[in-house]
């Protein structure tokens, strides 16, 4: 079996995001994990077992402000987290993109952004309309607390960041085959917002699978998530 590779990536000032890879054949599973989160969670963790049973490459990181990359949660802007992903896809790509959850948002951005390095994007429950009421989410302390009870500081220009993505036009940016999966029992973000932005995706390679009574999460049914993904990808 193919031992996981830890790698650093530097991207310039001092900043830098740290992860592992493995080695493999056909197309790299790249997966972006969420808000508070890091990389190495159930799902990144269950994607990784599926990925070894099947012989193929994976990649996981922690994004920058979490785990063991640089900076903190609420100093680094999305747009700086997409350009980001796409150093990644440079370096892993062309890749299927699996992102959960803020992973998802900036996983969006980011195929958008460079399609040539994208063979297919997974999108669970994609942290969609976080970004355009940020500053509105925060407390009297102006902090942002995330589904885990972790409580940080955003910094001004991270709000005007995300004040400023163009999200309503990202379904139609999309240009390749997109799964997007979405607990019907989300307390974080409701299932409704991945259903308008489905059907707003206008390439026509697009699945949609509202798990019933799933949480935001979605751990309980990750094998399954990949089974589905694996079977939209390869079908003629």
């Amino acid at each position: 079996m193919n031992a996981l590779r830890p790698f650093r990536l530097d991207l310039g000032g001092g900043e830098f995001v740290i992860g592992d890879e493995l080695a493999g054949n056909g197309p790299a599973y790249v997966f972006l994990h969420g808000l508070g989160s890091a990389r190495c969670g159930e799902k990144s963790t269950s994607l990784l077992a599926h990925a070894t049973a099947n012989g193929r490459p994976f990649l996981r990181f922690d994004l920058r402000g979490h785990g063991e990359s640089s900076s903190r949660i609420g100093k680094v802007a999305v747009s700086e987290l997409i350009t980001d992903v796409v150093r990644v896809l440079e370096r892993a790509g062309p890749a299927v993109v699996v992102g959960s959850s803020l992973g998802g948002l900036v996983g969006a951005y980011a195929t958008a952004a460079r399609p040539d390095l994208v063979r297919g994007l997974a999108l669970l429950a994609p942290a969609l309309g976080l970004m355009s009421n940020l500053a509105e989410r925060l407390d009297a302390q102006g902090r942002l607390w995330t589904s885990e009870g972790q409580g940080f500081a955003v910094e001004a220009r991270v709000l005007a960041d995300a004040k400023a993505l163009d999200e309503r036009a990202l379904p139609g940016r999309l240009r390749v085959p997109t799964f997007v999966v979405h607990g019907t029992a989300d307390d974080v973000i409701p299932h409704r917002v991945s259903e308008r932005f489905f059907a707003a995706i206008t390439h026509p390679d697009k699945q949609l699978w509202l798990v019933p009574d799933g949480d935001h999460r979605l751990n309980t049914v990750a094998t399954t998530i990949w089974q589905r993904l694996d079977a939209m990808l390869t079908r003629p």
